[in-house]
C-alpha cells in the first residue's frame, strides 16, 4: 500500500482510536463487576456500553491494522488531540444510559471532567449514586492523569518511528529530558512510578477510617489531582489523616516525573537543585503561611489549625486536585488568592495542569535579562533555566502559550456571562475549567452547583476542560486548516 507521509496519517489514527475504544471497554468491564459485587442495576449500563465500544472498537482496529508506523510531529499532535475529543465522548455512555441521574449533556460534561481531571460533576448528591458509577468516574480520572499517549505507547503497539511524538504531544515542556532517544523505557518507568503511587496510597488510606472501596476511588482522584470524591462532603468528611495522606500525595503527584526518576536513581542533587522544584515547594510554604494568617487575623481561627487547613487547599489547588474541605465560605480575598494559584498549577510533566511553573520560571527570568538587553542591545543575555541557557524560540514558545492561556481564560468569562452566569461566577468557573481544577468552586462561591449550569454554559466549560489538560497546541491543531494541509 503506497502512503505519502506528508499527509495526515489516518489509518495510524484510526487504529489507535479502535484499541483505545477496546481499553475503554475494559473500563466499562472492571466497572460493571464493580456493580455486580455490589448487587446494582446499573452494571447492565456498563454492559451495554461495553459491547458497543467492543464491537465499534475491534472492527476499527481491525480493518485499519496495516499501516505506516511513522508519526510525525503533525500526527502526533492530531493523534492525540482527536483521542481526547473522542475517547471521552464514547466514556460518556454509561452516563447517557443512567438517565434517572444523567441527562445527555450532562453525561457528556461528567465523562470529560474525569478524563480531563477537572474533577467538576453535576452530581449533588455523589452518595446516592450506585458504586459502580462511582468507581467507574474515579476510574477515568486516573486514567486521564496518566494521559492516553502513555497508554498507546505502552499497551497498544511499538511506533519504533513516532512514540516520541505522540509522547511530547501530550507533555508539552521545554525540559530537554523529554526528547530521551528511548522514550519507551521513559513511558515505563512513568507509569511504574504512578502504579507506586496509586498503590501506597491506597494503603495508607485504607489503613485509616476509609474502606476499601473509598480508598481506591480517593486514591484515584489524587493520584491523578482529579478531585472527584465519594462523600457529598468531599475531603471535610474524613479524619486528619486521611487528608495528610491525601495532601502528601498531591504534592508528590504535583512533581515532574523526570525528577521522580532520577531521584529513583539516586541523583538526590539534581533533584534538590532543580529550579522548578524550589518554586513549587516555595510557592507552597510561602502561600501557606500567608493564608493560615488570613484565618487568623480575619476569621480568628487558632494558628495551627488555620495552618492545617491553609496548607491542604494550597497544595489541593497548586496541584490542581481540587479537593474541598468544605469549610463554611472562604471569603473573597481567600477564595481570589486561590484563584490565582489555579494559574501556576504543578511542574511540567506530572500529572497537574496549569500554566506549570517551567513556565512561570522562565517568564520571571525574561523580565532582568530584557532590562539588561535595553541596555546593552549587542549583548547576548540568555535566559537560564538550571543554568542552561533556553534558545529564544523555546522563550517564545512560553510567551505564546502564556498569551493564548489568558486569552482563552478570557474568552471563557465573556461566554459563561452570555450564558447567563454571573460575572464573579464566570470568572471562578473559567479559571476553574482552563486550570482543571473543579471541586473547590464549592468553596469560592458557597452554595455554587454544577447542575444547575445550563446546556451552554456546560459546552463551554467542556471546551475549557480539554484546552487545560492538553495544554492548548494540540486541541487547536485539530481545528487549524492549515495542520491538515500537505506539508
Amino acid at each position: 500500500m503506497n502512503f505519502r507521509p506528508h499527509k495526515f496519517n489516518s489509518r495510524i489514527f484510526f487504529y489507535v482510536s479502535g484499541s483505545c475504544l477496546l481499553l475503554l471497554g475494559g473500563m466499562f468491564l472492571l466497572s460493571g463487576i464493580v456493580g455486580l459485587l455490589y448487587g446494582e442495576r446499573e452494571s447492565v449500563y456498563f454492559a451495554y456500553s461495553f459491547v458497543i465500544v467492543a464491537l465499534l472498537g475491534g472492527i476499527v482496529a481491525y480493518r485499519n491494522r496495516n499501516f505506516h508506523t511513522t508519526i510525525s510531529k503533525k500526527d502526533g499532535r492530531l493523534i492525540v488531540g482527536l483521542m481526547w475529543i473522542l475517547i471521552p465522548l464514547f466514556g460518556a455512555l454509561p452516563y447517557a444510559f443512567d438517565a434517572r441521574d444523567f441527562s445527555l449533556t450532562d453525561a457528556i460534561f461528567e465523562s470529560y471532567s474525569g478524563y480531563t481531571t477537572t474533577g467538576a460533576s453535576v452530581l449533588d448528591d455523589v452518595e446516592s449514586v450506585s458504586k459502580a458509577v462511582l468507581f467507574y468516574r474515579s476510574f477515568t480520572q486516573w486514567v486521564g492523569g496518566l494521559g492516553f499517549a502513555i497508554l498507546v505507547i505502552m499497551f497498544v503497539r511499538n511506533f519504533p518511528e513516532g512514540a516520541k511524538n505522540l509522547f511530547n504531544a501530550e507533555f508539552n515542556s521545554i525540559e530537554k529530558e523529554k526528547d530521551r532517544p528511548h522514550i519507551k523505557n521513559t513511558v515505563y518507568k512513568i507509569f511504574f512510578i504512578y502504579l507506586l503511587f496509586s498503590i501506597a496510597c491506597c494503603v495508607l488510606l485504607s489503613l485509616g477510617e476509609m474502606n476499601v472501596f473509598e480508598a481506591v476511588c480517593n486514591t484515584f482522584a489524587t493520584i491523578s489531582t482529579g478531585g472527584f470524591s465519594v462523600s457529598n462532603s468531599n475531603m471535610g468528611a474524613y479524619s486528619d489523616y486521611s487528608r495528610n495522606v491525601v495532601m502528601v500525595f498531591m504534592f508528590l503527584s504535583g512533581i515532574s516525573y523526570f525528577l521522580l526518576i532520577w531521584l529513583a536513581r539516586g541523583k538526590f542533587k539534581k533533584v534538590f537543585k532543580d529550579e522548578q522544584l524550589l518554586y513549587y515547594c516555595s510557592i507552597i510554604v510561602i502561600c501557606s503561611l500567608f493564608l493560615a494568617l488570613y484565618f487568623v487575623f480575619v476569621d480568628n481561627v487558632p494558628f495551627f489549625s488555620g495552618l492545617k487547613d491553609s496548607l491542604f487547599y494550597i497544595i489541593s489547588t497548586l496541584s490542581t486536585t481540587g479537593f474541598d474541605l468544605k469549610v463554611s465560605g472562604l471569603g473573597l480575598f481567600a477564595s481570589t488568592f486561590l484563584i490565582l494559584l489555579m494559574f501556576i498549577g504543578g511542574c511540567s510533566a506530572s500529572s497537574s495542569t496549569g500554566l506549570k511553573i517551567i513556565r512561570l520560571i522562565t517568564l520571571l527570568k525574561y523580565i532582568p535579562v530584557a532590562i539588561k538587553r535595553m541596555f546593552h542591545p549587542r549583548a547576548i543575555i540568555p535566559v537560564r533555566y538550571n543554568g542552561k541557557a533556553l534558545r529564544d524560540d523555546e522563550v517564545s514558545l512560553v510567551f505564546g502559550f502564556f498569551f493564548l492561556f489568558f486569552l482563552i481564560f478570557l474568552v471563557g468569562i465573556m461566554l459563561l456571562t452570555v450564558a447567563g452566569n454571573s460575572l464573579l461566577h464566570s470568572i471562578a468557573l473559567s479559571a476553574a475549567s482552563i486550570s482543571n481544577v473543579g471541586p473547590i468552586m464549592g468553596s469560592i462561591a458557597e452554595g455554587f452547583s454544577y447542575s444547575a449550569l445550563g446546556a451552554g454554559s456546560k459546552i463551554v466549560l467542556i471546551g475549557l476542560m480539554l484546552l487545560g489538560r492538553l495544554e492548548i497546541y494540540a486541541l487547536i491543531a485539530v481545528f487549524s486548516p492549515t495542520v491538515w494541509q500537505k506539508d
